[in-house]
């Protein structure tokens, strides 16, 4: 079963426990303009600021949930809706996503589902290291999955790193003194070379997660970010996200 499926079946009997698939409370959710998201960042090549994605934000009884997309529109539903979407749809993905970390962020069984603001984007960054540094201090070789610009210069400060990503006008950049790689055609390549992937948790919104699962084997996989906040929580995922509100 592929990992945003097995999220949906844990939701799935959380929300029945919890008997919110009898109540016809909508979820609404709607797509956010780049400062509604992250307000004036200190830097201005975060992939928001591109236009190519978007952050969807998520209301479920004056709970906040969000997550990354390339599809964005409009939508609302109960929950029982939800759990009826087809979920190989990106757009459907996205919009389950952000729903189910928005219930989940009502009923305090996950949290740091908003993103950071402001100066917070570049502040996280070192942190990154200082987190990597602490929870895996063998790690020598990092592949960074989907370019994050200022988390790429952090580590490549300290790291033999390698980068992935899938949008082809990011591809042979040198950020942090590493070259963009195809996250298409190069995952396996890196996977086996990396001693630890730190990959952004809209992998899963994307449906590209299974895949650096997979490529990753035993290697450890960190996910940030607010994408995978819920996922993270309900499935035992480690999650790097100091600065989410």
């Amino acid at each position: 079963m592929s990992t945003i499926e097995t999220f949906r079946k844990k939701f799935a009997e959380i929300a029945n426990q919890e008997g919110l698939l009898k109540q016809e409370v909508l979820v609404k959710v709607k797509p956010l303009t780049t400062e509604q998201a992250i307000g004036t960042p200190e830097r201005d090549d975060f992939p928001l600021q591109k236009g190519k994605e978007r952050i969807i934000e998520a209301d479920f009884l004056g709970s906040q949930g969000q997550a990354f997309t390339d599809s964005f529109h409009n939508f609302k539903s109960d929950v029982s809706g939800l759990l009826g979407l087809e979920l190989s749809d990106r757009f459907n993905a996205s919009v389950f996503i952000a729903a189910a970390n928005a219930v989940l962020r009502h009923l305090d069984l996950t949290d740091r589902t908003v993103h950071c603001r402001d100066k917070e984007p570049t502040q996280c960054a070192p942190q990154l290291v200082d987190y990597l540094r602490q929870a895996h201090p063998e790690a020598k070789r990092v592949a960074l999955v989907g370019l994050q610009p200022a988390m790429a210069a952090a580590l490549g400060k300290v790291y033999e790193l390698a980068i992935l990503d899938l949008d082809p006008d990011n591809l042979g950049r040198q950020v942090g003194g590493a070259k963009v790689r195809n996250g298409a055609t190069d995952l396996e390549e890196v996977a086996d070379w990396a001693d630890i992937l730190v990959s952004t948790g809209s992998t899963l919104s994307n449906l590209s997660m299974d895949q650096i699962r997979q490529a990753a084997g035993e290697k450890p996989v960190v996910f940030f970010g607010i994408t995978v906040s819920g996922a993270a929580s309900l499935l035992g995922l480690e999650r790097f996200c100091p600065l989410g509100h």
